[in-house]
Formats: structure tokens, C-alpha cells, sequence
């Protein structure tokens, strides 16, 4: 800078270098306040503007928050950036009053529960005969609960806690965020397309991997007579014993292969009928399983796993 003569003025070039100087290492400061924490919004009271005290500000109790589900191999997380803007502070005093949005909890988990529900009420498949039937879902799906799914998040951002939770281990306090739950959460998504079906009016079973059938076998049913009819539906295998003993009101048998779908009902091999198929089951029927000859229920016993859809009509 120069006055009248041509002369710098040495003072006022030092007060603008030192302003330059300060306005400089101000936008430092901030930049790299910035980087430290990244957030995509701060909210009103935030430490940042207010409080000299991180624990009194939003920022401070969740600049950390990690929430981790894991649901069926499937991921969700939630952060600062997620959840800044469902948390509101108030002044009072020196301090704050936090208040977590219910309705932006609530649409978290409203959101869980329609991507993560696979329950339906009716399954529909096509028959070995390429024929659409439709049987009440008796055992496939789980059904998220969404009333605790925003109790317990609601409680984890008040706090500012992180957890990482798997919520379909099947463990006790997994269980607690489904209203219904199956063998397996996957289980429903029948991944390995492989299923047994059982017609009752034709007394016979298939079983399909990738609408292949790999065993087929006639079968005796419940006795209608007695009331013992095979109940109609669909269901998951829970459980395979061999050999196994049967009980129930005056009897006790002992199988080489037990293949369990609905509780005390399943696929059992039974030496005692001198005949399988046609119209055995409505004179010498079961007590509701499926009696098969031996051979086919030992191919059965080895090609069924855990979970695998069964299919009666």
C-alpha cells in the first residue's frame, strides 16, 4: 500500500497480514473440525454451537452411535449421519433436555418389518402335475416385530449405544424381535429349491429339486375314520431320529426312520401295513403321519434336511 507520495505504509500492510494471518488459521481450525467429525447435518443446541461440554450436546452423545443388525446375511446399520435429525435438544439451565422423534424411530422400524417379514398366510406352488395349489402356511416365515424393534432402538439412541445384534441366531433375546420365527430365518426362501409334497387323495408323495422329482413313494395317511386325518398345509422339517420310538394314546412303535414336520406328525417307515397307496389309509389309515414303505423313507431320511418345505393337500 502507498500513500500521496509513493510510499508504502509499512503499518497498515502489517494490521491486513495479521488479519489475513488469523482468518487463515481460523479456516484451518474449522476445516479440520469438519474432517475430524462427519456429520451431514448438526442440529439445534448441537456442542458444536452451544456447550462447552461434548456430553451435554447431540453430537457429543452420538457422534459414535453404531448400530448394527444382522438379519439372514442381510445388513443394516445406523450412525450419526442416519440419525441426527431424529434427536432434538431443548436449553434448560446450563444444560439440555434430548428428545428422540418417536415418529422417525417408528418408520425405522415399520421399514424392518416390510423389508424382513417373510411370513405369508397361504403358500402357493405348482404340483408335480404342473396344478396351482394353494395350502395354509402352517410353519414357514418369520414376522418381525416392529413394536420391539422401536422400543429397544428408541432406548439405544437415547442413550447414544452402539450394538451389533444378529437378530435371526435363533438365540433368546433374538427371538424377542419376531412375533413368529420357523427353523431357520432362510429357510423360507427354500434356497436349495428342493421340497417333499403329499397328495392325500392319491396317496402318494414326490420329492422335487429344481422341479426335478429325485423319490417318489406311495403312502397311508391319517384315518379319517378315527379322525385322524393328516392335517392339510405347509410345513418345515424340525426334526430326523433313526431309529426313533413312537408314543401316543395306546400304542408305541419303534421306526428305523422318523422325519418330523408338524409336531408329533411326520414320515415314518411302517413294516405292519401290507400295502401303501390307494385306499388303505380309510380302514388301516395312521395316526396322522405318513407311513412309508422302508426303502423309500431311508432315501427320504437321507435326502431331507432341517427346514426343508413339506407340502400336504
Amino acid at each position: 500500500m502507498r500513500n500521496n507520495k509513493g510510499k508504502t505504509n509499512k503499518k497498515a500492510v502489517a494490521i491486513i497480514c495479521t488479519v489475513l494471518t488469523a482468518a487463515a488459521a481460523l479456516a484451518v481450525l474449522i476445516v479440520a473440525g469438519f474432517e475430524n467429525r462427519k456429520y451431514s447435518a448438526v442440529p439445534e443446541y448441537s456442542g458444536l454451537y452451544t456447550s462447552s461440554d461434548a456430553e451435554h450436546s447431540i453430537y457429543g452423545r452420538l457422534a459414535d452411535i453404531s448400530i448394527e443388525l444382522s438379519i439372514g446375511g442381510s445388513k443394516e446399520k445406523l450412525v450419526f449421519d442416519d440419525i441426527c435429525d431424529w434427536v432434538t435438544a431443548k436449553k434448560q439451565g446450563e444444560g439440555f433436555i434430548y428428545t428422540v422423534s418417536d415418529e422417525k424411530v417408528r418408520e425405522y422400524a415399520d421399514m424392518l418389518d416390510k423389508k424382513y417379514s417373510n411370513y405369508q398366510s397361504y403358500i402357493t406352488f405348482n404340483n408335480v402335475y404342473g396344478e396351482e395349489i394353494t395350502v395354509e402356511n402352517k410353519s414357514v416365515g418369520w414376522i418381525f416385530d416392529p413394536d420391539h424393534a422401536f422400543s429397544v432402538l428408541r432406548e439405544l439412541i437415547e442413550k447414544g449405544e452402539s450394538v451389533r445384534l444378529d437378530l435371526t441366531d435363533r438365540s433368546t433375546e433374538s427371538n424377542k424381535w419376531w412375533i413368529r420365527t420357523a427353523s431357520d430365518y432362510n429357510d423360507a426362501k427354500n434356497e436349495k429349491k428342493l421340497f417333499a409334497e403329499v397328495s392325500i387323495e392319491e396317496q402318494y408323495m414326490w420329492v422335487r429339486k429344481n422341479n426335478e422329482v429325485i423319490l417318489e413313494a406311495p403312502v397311508v395317511t391319517g384315518d379319517p375314520g378315527m379322525g385322524n386325518d393328516t392335517p392339510k398345509g405347509a410345513y418345515l422339517v424340525y426334526e430326523k431320529k433313526s431309529p426313533s420310538s413312537l408314543y401316543g394314546p395306546g400304542y408305541e412303535t419303534e421306526v428305523a426312520y422318523w422325519i418330523a414336520f408338524n409336531d408329533s406328525i411326520g414320515f415314518h417307515d411302517a413294516t405292519w401295513q401290507d400295502s401303501f397307496g390307494g385306499s388303505v389309509y380309510l380302514y388301516n389309515g395312521s395316526h396322522g403321519c405318513v407311513n412309508m414303505p422302508l426303502d423309500a423313507v431311508s432315501e427320504l431320511y437321507d435326502i431331507a434336511y432341517i427346514g426343508m418345505p413339506v407340502y400336504v393337500y
